[in-house]
């Protein structure tokens, strides 16, 4: 049983997009149906999504999300070179938020992008995202960077783009 600030049955992995739109829309955007939440990755280059799944007597269910897609910045294309990453849809039911899982995510996520670039051979690879300024401590925490001027996203309040730069790393080492 969770006691406040710690968090018990906890698994890390690798997601299927589908199982992220119930939270990601609960969360974010809660006018999107799956299929419009789906439309974000059509045509889309590589992309993963990391899951933070809650285990229980009535088995497992995703508590934090977050999604990862091989996507250009195109006001900073010079900035963050020719194949940047973004971070799209993180999300954490409210019941967990402010208990670090939100962090645990990501970093999951950006050691699972540094594994990808190491073994395509890449050195490394900026991941950047529109971030609401309200977790603009988040990010920075986890070493990204707002960039540029603050602009409004309809629905969803003002955002920064950030950025970080992720190292490539071999499998052997997280």
């Amino acid at each position: 049983m969770d006691t406040p600030g710690t968090l018990t049955d906890i698994t890390l992995q690798l997601v299927d997009l589908d199982e992220t739109f119930e939270l990601r829309r609960a969360v974010l955007r809660p006018w999107l149906t799956p299929a419009e939440a789906a439309a974000t990755y059509a045509g889309a280059g590589e992309h993963f999504h990391v899951g933070a799944l809650q285990g229980g007597p009535q088995g497992k269910r995703l508590v934090s999300t977050a999604g990862f897609m091989a996507e250009a910045q195109p006001d900073y294309a010079e900035d963050f070179g020719p194949e940047p990453w973004r971070l799209r849809g993180m999300a954490s039911d409210p019941a967990v938020q402010g208990r670090g899982l939100g962090g645990r995510v990501l970093e999951f996520g950006i050691a699972e992008l540094a594994r990808r670039l190491a073994a395509r051979g890449e050195d490394s690879a900026v991941v950047w995202c529109n971030g609401r300024t309200g977790a603009q401590t988040f990010y920075e925490r986890h070493g990204f960077r707002p960039i540029g001027a603050l602009f409004e996203t309809p629905g969803t309040g003002p955002h920064y783009v950030f950025w970080r730069r992720v190292a490539a790393r071999s499998s052997g080492g997280t």
